[in-house]
């Protein structure tokens, strides 16, 4: 998806996950929302600088970091395997499991271990960051698979794509809308639940997880997502077979 339907999306979710405190503890919410939006960008290495000043550009200098530091670490490990990944610019990298969780492993020490150097209660505000940027790949991914170019769950070692119909760009093709009306119609049902003090604090966190997988998975079963395997360029990346001597 395009970057306004992954900052759109990821947003309502988040605020999904935090109506268990929504009200209560708002750096808290804040914190995880924050990680939120920053780890739905995360995983677009490939995107491309906008010419002028746009929301973009704040995606764009968000994305240098897994583009500029994380792909070329990730193209260094696959190296050393049987399926090593010439290009650190691949967009495959960064749409698959190993190199998101590659992604908040290497952003989550980098930021974990100074604040905890500094403060305890710094280094647990980082910590909810940190698990929002988590949540805010898994979105993407989630978002992605939804889309015919879709995902690579187990880039290099495996050729095999998740992907379903959707063409963003189609403004002809109500889904995309649709999941954003289905998104904030479930916040505002908990935000209402919340203010009207019907649901026990208790089940507000399983009533979150609820309404949030409801939306992913009718995200996923409206999008006809289906298992495919790449025969084409977009393939396993392996490096050329050494020539022979003359």
């Amino acid at each position: 998806m395009i970057t306004r339907h992954h900052m759109a999306l990821g947003l309502m979710c988040a605020l999904i996950v935090c109506s268990s405190f929504f009200l209560s503890e708002p750096l808290l919410m804040i914190m995880v929302i924050s990680g939120t939006c920053t780890g739905v960008f995360l995983p677009d290495i490939h995107m491309t600088r906008p010419k002028r000043f746009t929301f973009r550009t704040l995606a764009w200098l968000i994305v240098q970091f897994p583009r500029r530091i994380c792909a070329p670490i990730i193209c260094r490990i696959y190296a050393h395997t049987r399926h090593p990944v010439l290009d650190p610019a691949d967009k495959r990298l960064t749409h698959s499991i190993p190199g998101v969780l590659f992604i908040f492993a290497f952003a989550s020490a980098f930021l974990y271990i100074p604040a905890r150097l500094i403060n305890g209660t710094l280094a647990g505000l980082i910590a909810l960051f940190a698990g929002g940027v988590l949540l805010g790949m898994g979105l993407h991914l989630t978002e992605d698979l939804c889309t015919r170019k879709g995902i690579f769950p187990f880039f290099p070692f495996s050729s095999w794509t998740v992907a379903g119909s959707i063409r963003p760009c189609d403004r002809t093709d109500p889904r995309i809308a649709r999941y954003h009306i289905q998104h904030c119609a479930v916040l505002i049902v908990l935000f209402w639940l919340e203010s009207e003090g019907i649901l026990a604090p208790a089940l507000f966190l399983p009533v979150s997880v609820a309404g949030i997988s409801f939306c992913l998975i009718t995200m996923v079963y409206f999008s006809e997502v289906s298992l495919r395997q790449d025969h084409g360029p977009a393939g396993i990346t392996r490096a050329p077979s050494p020539a022979k001597s003359t």
